[in-house]
């Protein structure tokens, strides 16, 4: 009888432990407790593409993925505190949490930048009717099944970078995975931001770095910095609207930031 059911799984580097996350996680008071937990949060939101919300209207409280991890409900607030500060997570005001990465984790395939995008953008489009202060439940997009597997490319692979890319890679304060800092780079030039905004915002972020810097202070990763959720936006200047070339054409805002 043939086996119909979907199947999915949790597809880690080798180097996964040793990322600059997880062992500032796991250096932390309680930190392998953390770790656990956030992998097991990785393989609940797997069937949902990242998202955990319980058939997509229940918020998963503290209290619940306490019982559904096997763990304190005191230690899973903590360790979704610092989950947040790290960018592992982001939680949404309908109580939704977005595992980020997440895409790094279920395989890689031709169609992965498909597979990003959409992802993002199902996360931007929850974002833009919580703003909107739309009361009813959003009609989001059923994500798709992730694609199993090919092997992920390295990033030695991304050998030619820009003259304008290493300008702003110069400037940036933490010199960490630059190939996919340049893919995410790219991205945001294709969304139609300029390279002088790109610049702008990572010098701005390198000043603040410098001046608050301490041992326990956590910098974003030029990828995560660069991302599609765009954080740079918090380092360009708050007097003037940010806009880029696609909004001169129709003077209308295709990110929908909410934020």
């Amino acid at each position: 009888m043939a086996d119909n059911r979907k199947y999915y799984y949790l597809k880690l580097k080798e180097d996964f432990f040793d990322t600059d996350e997880m062992k500032i996680l796991e250096s932390m008071k309680d930190g392998y407790l953390y770790s656990n937990i956030l992998l097991k949060l990785y393989l609940k939101s797997l069937s949902n593409s990242g998202r955990l919300m319980y058939r997509n209207v229940i918020p998963y409280t503290p209290e619940i993925l306490a019982t559904l991890t096997g763990h304190q409900v005191g230690t899973v607030e903590k360790a979704l505190d610092v989950f947040k500060k790290l960018d592992l997570i982001e939680m949404l005001d309908n109580g939704a949490i977005y595992m980020m990465d997440i895409q790094n984790f279920i395989g890689q395939s031709s169609s992965e930048a498909d597979r990003q995008r959409e992802y993002y953008n199902r996360m931007k489009a929850e974002k833009e009717a919580l703003a909107g202060e739309n009361t009813e439940t959003p009609e989001l997009p059923e994500p798709k099944e992730p694609v199993l597997p090919a092997e992920r490319k390295s990033n030695k692979a991304i050998g030619n970078y820009t003259t304008d890319f290493e300008e702003l890679w110069e400037a940036y304060p933490r010199k960490v995975d630059k190939g996919q800092a340049y893919k995410k780079y790219k991205a945001r030039l294709e969304d139609g931001f300029s390279h002088e905004q790109l610049y702008e915002a990572v010098k701005n972020y390198a000043a603040q770095c410098k001046k608050q810097r301490t041992e326990t202070m956590y910098i974003k990763h030029g990828k995560t910095f660069l991302g599609e959720s765009t954080p740079f936006l918090d380092y360009l200047p708050k007097d003037k609207p940010v806009q880029s070339e696609a909004e001169y054409d129709d003077n209308e805002n295709p990110f929908g930031r909410s934020e």
